[in-house]
């Protein structure tokens, strides 16, 4: 039977518990038969990770993280301890000191050993693996075995990562929309009528298609948008909305809308923009102009977003970008509405790194960011493939750049691919690309840290 140098220990503690004072009289000290560790931490730890510069290169950032913002939490019946908040990708623990409280003698397990060692709290440890720690009581009558875990996120949090899935059968996409837990995918079936293919939003895709029912052949399925628990798209001037995404009825006839451009239910605004001018509804029947048409008003091809200000959640903005001829090609133009405000802004500035025109063009808000990105297009003189790169806005849509990273790039299987596609972006930040044509699929893809839970 191999020895514990850490019994040694409290024997010699026991030990020296009986004082002897002055007068003969003796003080006698009872040892402690408790064993445990009642709090324990981390302190200051090396982490380096990868990050962008203004320009959109990579590079690699060495920081020191606190152990004090990854608790430990202790289950005395298991005797686990571990933090519950992953410490970052590229975190180094092992060199690192740590902290505890305790109640009896601690002795650190050594694997070359196997024995349960003497060790000071000034040392720093491996805890690359988990720790095996033994506390025994200072009457050497009990003890208790505990196992530190030190969790480290193992993905690379900046890498964005594809899956890809069965799209729906013949089926061209026009629109997607996430509505009551599903992605809700318009565009047009084998025989060319407007249908709807729903498949719930988590995990692996399974479509039911239907045909859609209440809407006009002409209806525009470019652009539905979600708004107050129903759905609404336009044809033919009017409003139509539908509460299932089959059935659809007019919500507003002869509004002389050509496209909705904006809704938010924070904003309690719905936004349609057509030869009548730009207008807005509380309801999604009752709409009010709110201005002429203005000049280089994007009505085809758009994409729409709508998100809280970072700095203040009460003020949304409204992001439409699009094109202003029904051929889908030209410059395009970027417009934005916040919440507070009335009259819409065009962000035609004149600047070197406009919005890139783009065949079936999808503009999607993304990380705190704007991702532009589609077919065949020319970029500053340059021939642009086909899904070969996302162009990015940091300024909400005022200066595009390409994104040329390795960590946030498009499924390389779209690459050169030309055929119709719809994206959306999930409510659990995965971006959705359904595609038709002989390579047909769905590509759901998020950023590694975008799927980390909060715990």
């Amino acid at each position: 039977m191999k020895k514990n140098p850490a019994i040694y220990l409290v024997a010699l503690l026991a030990l020296f518990m009986t004082v002897s004072c002055m007068n003969d009289d003796e003080v006698t000290v009872v040892p402690s038969p408790y064993a445990m560790i009642s709090s324990f931490g981390l302190g200051n730890i090396k982490s380096s990770y990868h990050a962008f510069t203004s320009e959109g290169k990579d590079t690699t950032v060495v920081r020191t993280i606190s152990g004090s913002n990854y608790p430990f939490t202790i289950n005395q019946e298991t005797g686990e301890i571990f933090n519950v908040d992953s410490m970052p990708y590229g975190t180094d623990v092992s060199k690192v000191l740590m902290s505890i409280s305790l109640k009896g003698v601690a002795g650190l397990y050594n694997d070359s050993t196997s024995l349960y060692e003497y060790f000071s709290t000034s040392d720093s440890i491996d805890f690359s693996t988990p720790r095996k720690f033994r506390i025994t009581s200072a009457d050497a009558q009990y003890s208790k075995d505990y196992t530190v875990t030190v969790n480290v996120h193992k993905v690379e949090p900046e890498l964005m990562v594809w899956e890809k899935y069965a799209a729906p059968e013949n089926f061209v996409p026009e629109c997607a929309v996430e509505f009551g837990g599903n992605m809700c995918l318009f565009g047009k079936d084998a025989g060319g009528s407007s249908a709807v293919a729903v498949s719930p939003v988590a995990g692996e895709p399974q479509w039911a298609v239907s045909a859609v029912e209440g809407l006009p052949a002409t209806a525009g399925m470019q652009n539905v948008v979600q708004f107050k628990g129903s759905l609404y798209a336009v044809a033919n001037g009017s409003v139509y909305v539908s509460a299932n995404a089959v059935e659809w009825a007019v919500a507003s006839p002869d509004a002389g809308a050509d496209a909705i451009v904006g809704a938010s239910d924070v904003d309690g605004r719905i936004w349609i923009a057509g030869v009548q001018g730009v207008k807005y509804s509380t309801d999604g029947a009752d709409f009010v102009v709110a201005e002429p048409l203005p000049a280089n008003f994007p009505l085809y091809g758009i994409s729409i977003s709508s998100s809280p200000l970072a700095h203040n959640s009460g003020i949304i903005r409204h992001m439409l970008v699009g094109y202003t001829t029904p051929e889908k090609n030209g410059k395009v133009y970027v417009w934005s509405l916040l919440s507070n405000e009335s009259l819409w802004t065009c962000y035609d500035n004149g600047n070197d790194f406009p919005c890139p025109s783009l065949e079936n063009l999808a503009v999607l808000r993304y990380d705190n960011k704007m991702y532009a990105f589609g077919g065949r297009g020319v970029v500053a003189g340059e021939e642009v493939a086909p899904f070969s790169k996302f162009f990015v806005s940091r300024d909400n849509g005022i200066v595009w750049k390409a994104w040329d990273n390795f960590y946030q790039c498009l499924p390389g299987e779209l690459l050169n691919d030309g055929s119709a596609f719809a994206a959306a972006v999930d409510s659990g930040n995965y971006i959705w690309i359904v595609n038709s044509g002989s390579n047909a699929g769905v590509w759901k893809g998020i950023i590694n840290r975008l799927g980390f839970k909060n715990k």
